[in-house]
Parts: C-alpha cells; structure tokens; sequence
C-alpha cells in the first residue's frame, strides 16, 4: 500500500466505523466537518471536566505533512483547529 493511499484508507475505516472510538456514539458519520468534529470534541472534554490536550506538537507534525504529501493530512489540522478554537472560546468567556 503506498503511503499516499494510506490516509484515504484509515479515513475511510473511520467514517465507516471499523475502529473503536470512545467518543464515537456522539459523531454523526459524514455529516459534521473536521473542524466541527475537533471544536464538539473539546465542548465534550470541558463539559465532562476532562483535561484539555496539547496538540501543539501534532500541528507542528501536521504542517510538514501537508506541505510534503499535498495536504492529505488536512482533515487532521482542521481538528485540532476546531478543538482550539473552542478553548480560545471558553477562555474569552472566563476572562469576561
């Protein structure tokens, strides 16, 4: 399998529901966008008072990715834009 059908492939097992998710009763398949997937995944982190992830070093990760395999990895940046976006969120609420 070459490496640029690898992300089609695992992507396609997930959308499908081949892996277990803990979170996966709460996402509606092909329906919601990374983003959104990534922002209800830390809406879901806070409201279950979990501890928020650091995916400063994944989007580094993520980044050189992209630019080497022509953005296959796009749906990956995307989620963890969503998910900081929503901290980005609930500290602005915080600090008003």
């Amino acid at each position: 399998m070459k490496i640029y059908s690898l992300h089609d492939f695992v992507k396609y097992n997930y959308e499908q529901g081949y892996y277990d998710n803990q979170y996966n009763n709460h996402y509606e398949r092909n329906t919601k966008s990374d983003y959104e997937l990534g922002y209800y995944q830390a809406k879901n982190d806070y409201k279950n008072k979990r501890n928020f992830k650091n995916y400063f070093i994944q989007k580094i990760m993520v980044k050189i990715i992209n630019k080497i395999f022509n953005n296959k990895a796009i749906e990956i940046h995307n989620f963890i834009v969503g998910y900081e976006n929503f901290l980005k969120n609930i500290i602005k609420r915080v600090d008003s």
